[in-house]
């Protein structure tokens, strides 16, 4: 169980992620697991665990989301086809991977493996400001 005392603590640091529903796209399961249980801390609503393109954009035809954490390399390939549904719905997303020097330059918010989940957090409140 939550110490609800901390998770207040840490939903006042991230407002912005306060009940925003966060989907999660990483094909690493202890990763993914990992966000979930911190984003409940922060205050988010995590969604979902997709761990390939093709169910993230299976989940993404018929749910809705505030955001989105994406890995970009994942067990089908790479994550482009989401980053196209996702621009073009403008659903706003972090992109947290090893393989984002060729990413770098265009998007926004790209985070190099390893990372510390503030800088996550902070990411994501600064996306959905």
């Amino acid at each position: 169980m939550l110490d609800h005392t901390r998770r207040a603590r840490a939903s006042n640091v991230y407002p912005n992620l306060r009940d925003k529903r966060i989907l999660v796209v990483e094909d690493d399961a202890v990763i993914a697991v990992d966000y979930h249980f911190q984003l409940r801390e922060v205050g988010a609503e995590p969604q979902a665990y997709k761990p390939t393109s093709k169910a993230a954009l299976d989940y993404l035809a018929t749910h809705d989301t505030d955001a989105v954490i994406l890995d970009y390399r994942l067990r089908d390939g790479t994550s482009d086809q989401i980053l196209e549904c996702l621009t073009k719905r403008a659903i706003p997303f972090v992109i947290v991977t090893g393989h984002a020097f060729e990413l770098r330059g265009s998007f926004p918010h790209v985070l190099i493996k390893p990372v510390r989940p503030t800088e996550i957090w902070r990411a994501l409140s600064d996306i959905l400001h």
